[in-house]
């Protein structure tokens, strides 16, 4: 999507410390996104800028954004902390199906938002071209939100604004959720509901009112709401105009899917649906856990008889989360820091195992160590990438590189590390480093958990610099 054209958005080749804006990706009420490039590790980011387009404004010729008017800077500033708030709740989780934010500027008078790049589109874009999914794609769809929903659930939030235009495609089909924007913890400290901005169609009547308790099933309505818009091609009735019917005395105006029976589609699915949207609280399911087993068993089904060639063809494999890690630490013993970006990259474009390894092997210059990565993890033909981590044959790397043989911790590496992080973030060093070094395998996992620590991106390289040196 190109909108370079529109009014407030910073111009082209705008430099935000390491990043450079290079297009813009969406305007929407609240921010406007971007793609970058970092010029440091010279791959693609997003950035999300806050830019709340009805009280904001851009002072001319400048990147600097105020608000409109002095009665305005209480709301404005309200925003901007809720904004930031998007970023620390996304940091908290680590799933292949919500969107990895990796840190947030504060400049120009306002704040930035820095996330992995994913090539792809919203499902409201795609559903604008196809109308609606089939029953495969549909399940191909849930199943990951549902999975990142569950995270994101259990870390007591919840997400209250799941529609097809915060649901991206990436390229090779998986789903992701986006915008955070209405993400709160459930409940405050004083136990009530929390309220906010509502999508009409895809709020359930709880979110227009502080009296009824918001929860997962909350989110459930929303994810049925979107599912529904798939099948029929347009938004269910709003919450607003089903409680006026009901109090009315007259039917419940959105039809169940079961009772309309559209085609292709089975009764398992229909049912479930159906069940995500009920008015009532207590008669919607009450966890992700109630409805996720209905559609991984029609998945499996699916999968079985078909496997459509669309943008929701899932391509990509559900690499094994302990296998991402093994091979993550040892590609960083052969070029540093930026293995788990290579890696990243590497396992959104790879279909299995041999291209997998030979995609990155590729950067690795020395043909010697190439050629041991390559056996480190070669497996049989019939090894499933599961138990690929089973398969690792002994070499050098075996014992890992923070410990000494004997195993206990090399004193050396510890204090040298200790200090070099407390020259950027002071005497929080030593307890940062100690859990990162009980929670890491190999020095190099160490050292990338400890770079995170440093917020300036040229006090960055200066601490790569010393604890590599040795």
């Amino acid at each position: 999507m190109n909108l370079q054209g529109h009014s407030n958005t910073l111009p082209m080749g705008t430099r935000l410390e390491c990043y450079q804006i290079e297009d813009v990706l969406g305007v929407g009420g609240f921010g406007i996104t971007y793609k970058a490039k970092d010029l440091n590790l010279g791959c693609n980011v997003a950035i999300k800028e806050y830019f709340p387009a009805s009280f904001a404004v851009r002072a001319a010729n400048t990147c600097t954004v105020n608000s409109r008017t002095s009665n305005d800077n209480e709301i404005y500033t309200t925003g901007l902390h809720r904004f930031l708030d998007e970023a620390r709740i996304l940091a908290q989780f680590k799933s292949r199906s919500i969107v990895h934010v990796n840190r947030f500027i504060k400049a120009n008078g306002t704040a930035y938002i820095i996330m992995d790049y994913e090539e792809g589109v919203p499902l409201s874009r795609y559903l604008l071209k196809s109308k609606r999914l089939t029953e495969h794609e549909l399940v191909m769809v849930a199943v990951p939100i549902l999975e990142g929903l569950r995270t994101i659930h259990q870390s007591k939030y919840l997400h209250r604004d799941i529609k097809p235009s915060n649901i991206y495609l990436r390229k090779q089909g998986r789903p992701v959720l986006i915008d955070f924007g209405s993400a709160r913890q459930s409940i405050d400290n004083n136990g009530q509901a929390v309220t906010g901005f509502v999508t009409h169609g895809y709020a359930p009547f709880e979110q227009y009112n502080t009296h009824d308790e918001q929860g997962p099933w909350t989110d459930l309505y929303g994810l049925g709401a979107t599912l529904y818009r798939c099948i029929k091609g347009v938004s269910p009735v709003d919450a607003l105009d089903r409680l006026a019917a009901i109090q009315a005395g007259e039917p419940d105006p959105l039809k169940p899917l079961l009772l309309e029976k559209p085609d292709k589609y089975g009764t398992e699915i229909l049912s479930c649906i159906d069940w995500m949207l009920s008015f009532r609280i207590k008669h919607r399911p009450q966890s992700v856990d109630e409805v996720m087993h209905r559609f991984k068993a029609v998945r499996t089904k699916r999968l079985q008889v078909e496997s459509p060639k669309t943008v929701l063809s899932q391509k990509d494999i559900d690499w094994d989360a302990e296998f991402v890690v093994a091979i993550e630490s040892e590609l960083a013993t052969y070029i540093g820091p930026l293995a788990p970006i290579m890696v990243k990259k590497a396992l959104h474009e790879s279909t299995n195992l041999d291209e997998l390894h030979r995609s990155l092997a590729v950067n690795i210059d020395n043909p010697s160590h190439r050629e041991q990565f390559m056996q480190l993890f070669s497996v049989r033909a019939s090894t499933s990438p599961h138990s690929v981590v089973t398969e690792k044959t002994t070499t050098h790397n075996s014992v890992p590189m923070h410990l000494n043989e004997s195993g206990e911790i090399n004193k050396n590496f510890r204090n040298e590390a200790e200090q070099a992080l407390a020259r950027y973030i002071g005497p929080l060093a030593g307890i940062i480093v100690d859990e990162a070094i009980a929670s890491s395998s190999y020095r190099d996992e160490v050292v990338r958990k400890l770079v995170k620590e440093i917020q300036n991106e040229t006090d960055k390289s200066r601490f790569l610099d010393e604890v590599n040196k040795n």
